[in-house]
């Protein structure tokens, strides 16, 4: 009972102090990224604000209080998670916090910082010291503190939602429930500290920019990126500050697309707007393509909340005062100093809009001297030039250089340009290829050669430059893996891969690679899972940790993946009558349904000669439900040519009097899948003579076989 106790009693301070615990606070700074050598001179005091900063209490306490001496606030809480590095109670103490203390701010006057300080709350973040308000905002970064997001990296796609729990972590939008709840909670908190008299740096700015990137609202960190001139200056917004905005405002990492890269492809839908490549035929069958896609989408995914009629590429789209080149030419206005990482900010940015013109301009010449022909119809490529720059310059390039020149071009299909400029810039400036870059080639090959791209291009124009298939993606694989570069791939390079064989027919190799590389990792997953819910009942703890959140996470993917490889496996092996005949389909699918039997489900279906096969098996842990409902199409804009407008104002939204028009929806009836929610064994392992002993048990049983 004694041992019992003391795993109950949790994380304590040194000693509890009065709030806000500042003085009982040890701050230990998040992982932010190191700052290069280079960063001398005018650059290093571009970024000098945005240096982390700490404090050092002078005294402390010896001793540990009896636990009735003093009752903790939530900010008090929330600091003593960050002093004892539990990423796991950060968010759910910082929601709580702004929650209950700051529900109630629009009663107060926003001119009058006096009268608010008459509440308890208001007057506990006043007293709040600068540097402890910096430290708290900085544990909560997106990226420097990635952890604190379970299904980070993953990108959960609207049939993975339906299929497993992970659907759960997501909106109807597919973006993360709790990116958006801390989103919402720092414009509580910002609005809160401003109005208590307290004036903010501009160090804290960048968390709650990075995430309205997380949340997919370009327009939060609009507003974020405004306050800075309504708090201070214009002429404060540095380096740092910039850059950060231009990736929000383009969706330039990949967490703030939501590690989807089909929401930032640029289509050549987008491109027939221009008047030189305005073709009506094409562009009519393109729309008929976005209807009928918007017909069987289920949610908005994608798109934007406030117009869910329109995708977040109208964000990126946009003309005049806010394209990307009119926020270029107010950063030099304001005499922002360029260097490497906006210089790559800028060339991922020109490339989400497809500006290719501005890219060898401004990005590869005016940046790096380097100069790229290109003839789109025979698909020759010639790259020379090259600018050799000063050791500790600032726009020395980098592997940063490398990952974005994959960024731009690939998200444009130009993938063999791509390719040619990553071998030459590494060539030249002696700058070794990461796996990251590598990977991310090989997504976007892949992207480009699934049907709703290779459709559009193949309408836009037969130019060879553009013109991606599944024989790209097996070439930039053989890249990689060969010796020169010899690239260890990942489970999601497996995964591109694997999808691109059974597009070819390669079907035999694509069970060697499942059976060599993918089931082994999926087999130390669940031993990991297994291994961290035996470590959690010995410990009698009465909920799943975050760590176990993590890898539950994790295992459904993996899950999800490998039941979607072996649907698209005996889908393509009963495409046509030949290979129905065939010895694949007669002997091996037989088999392999008894060998991945529990990445099936209930129901398997596959073509042979003599007919359709369906099958019904038993399925102990059901992971989804079958609902029928009734539904309404999402809302889609009525193509321009359809009422002989001029595409340009389509893509402007320069709207009529009467509203941009859509198209008429449709009310369907239609079954889908309702994931199950996962069943848990709560609370801390019952004694064996408990009469519920065995129910929990059993509980436990069906967690680990999910």
């Amino acid at each position: 009972m004694l041992w019992r106790q003391t795993l109950a009693r949790g994380i304590r301070l040194d000693r509890l102090s009065p709030s806000p615990l500042a003085a009982a606070l040890r701050i230990h700074d998040p992982p932010i990224r190191p700052p290069r050598p280079a960063e001398v001179g005018r650059r290093w005091l571009s970024i000098a604000s945005l240096a982390p900063a700490s404090i050092s209490p002078e005294h402390w306490g010896s001793q540990l209080p009896d636990e009735g001496t003093a009752k903790p606030t939530r900010l008090d809480r929330l600091l003593r998670a960050i002093q004892c590095h539990d990423g796991s109670r950060i968010i759910p103490a910082f929601l709580q916090w702004v929650d209950e203390c700051f529900a109630n701010l629009e009663d107060y006057d926003a001119n009058d910082a006096d009268s608010a300080r008459m509440d308890p709350a208001l007057q506990e973040l006043h007293d709040l010291p600068t540097t402890t308000f910096s430290e708290i905002l900085r544990w909560l970064d997106p990226l420097e503190n990635s952890h604190h997001d379970i299904s980070h990296g993953l990108n959960l796609t609207l049939g993975q939602t339906l299929f497993t729990n992970n659907g759960f972590l997501v909106d109807e939008y597919g973006v993360r429930i709790q990116h958006k709840a801390v989103l919402d909670a720092l414009r509580t908190l910002l609005r809160a500290r401003i109005r208590t008299g307290r004036r903010l740096l501009l160090a804290d700015f960048i968390v709650p920019i990075r995430y309205a990137g997380a949340a997919s609202d370009p327009k939060a960190a609009m507003e974020f990126f405004g306050e800075i001139a309504r708090t201070g200056s214009p002429a404060t917004r540095n380096t740092p500050i910039w850059d950060e905005f231009m990736k929000v405002r383009f969706l330039i990492e990949p967490l703030y697309s939501q590690f989807d890269r089909t929401r930032v492809a640029v289509l050549p839908r987008r491109l027939l707007g221009k008047p030189t490549m305005f073709n009506h035929n094409a562009l009519w069958r393109m729309d008929r393509i976005r209807y009928s896609v918007n017909a069987i989408k289920l949610w908005p995914f994608g798109r934007q909340r406030e117009e869910p009629s329109l995708d977040m590429r109208f964000w990126i789209k946009k003309r005049g005062y806010n394209a990307y080149v009119a926020h270029w030419e107010r950063s030099k206005h304001y005499g922002v100093l360029l260097n490497e990482e906006l210089l790559c900010t800028t060339l991922v940015a020109l490339s989400r809009s497809g500006s290719l013109r501005h890219i060898r301009g401004m990005v590869l010449w005016r940046g790096f001297r380097v100069k790229i022909v290109q003839d789109r119809v025979a698909g020759d490529i010639l790259i020379y030039g090259g600018k050799r720059f000063r050791r500790g310059s600032p726009r020395e390039p980098t592997k940063r250089i490398l990952n974005a020149i994959v960024e731009s071009f690939g998200c444009m299909s130009q993938i063999s340009t791509a390719l040619r400029l990553l071998l030459y810039f590494s060539r030249h400036y002696r700058i070794p290829i990461p796996h990251e870059t590598w990977s991310n080639l090989l997504n976007w090959a892949y992207v480009c050669t699934t049907k709703p791209f290779r459709r559009q291009r193949r309408m836009y124009g037969k130019y060879a430059i553009q013109n991606v298939r599944a024989h790209h993606v097996c070439e930039i694989w053989q890249f990689m893996t060969s010796e020169v570069y010899n690239v260890n791939p990942t489970f999601e390079d497996y995964g591109i891969y694997v999808k691109t064989l059974i597009h070819r027919g390669k079907f035999r190799e694509v069970l060697g690679i499942i059976r060599e590389h993918v089931m082994p990792y999926y087999r130390s997953l669940e031993d990991e899972h297994r291994q961290i819910v035996f470590d959690e009942v010995l410990q009698e703890k009465s909920g799943p940790s975050h760590r176990r959140l993590q890898i539950e996470a994790r295992k459904e993917h993996v899950w999800y993946q490998i039941s979607h490889w072996m649907r698209r496996l005996f889908k393509a092996a009963s495409r046509n009558k030949w290979q129905r005949e065939g010895e694949f389909m007669r002997v091996i699918v037989p088999n392999l349904i008894e060998e991945f039997s529990e990445f099936l489900q209930n129901k398997i279906e596959y073509r042979t000669a003599q007919g359709k096969v369906c099958l019904k098996r038993i399925v102990h842990v059901r992971r989804f439900d079958w609902i029928r409902e009734a539904r309404q199409t999402l809302p889609e804009p009525l193509g321009s040519i359809a009422f002989n407008k001029v595409e340009e104002r389509c893509l402007e939204r320069r709207r009529l009097d009467t509203g941009w028009p859509e198209i008429t929806p449709m009310n369907v009836v239609g079954s889908r899948r309702k994931p199950r929610p996962r069943t848990r064994a709560l609370g801390p392992a019952p004694e064996s003579t408990d009469v519920n002993a065995s129910g929990w048990w059993y509980k436990l049983e069906q967690e680990l076989m999910t």
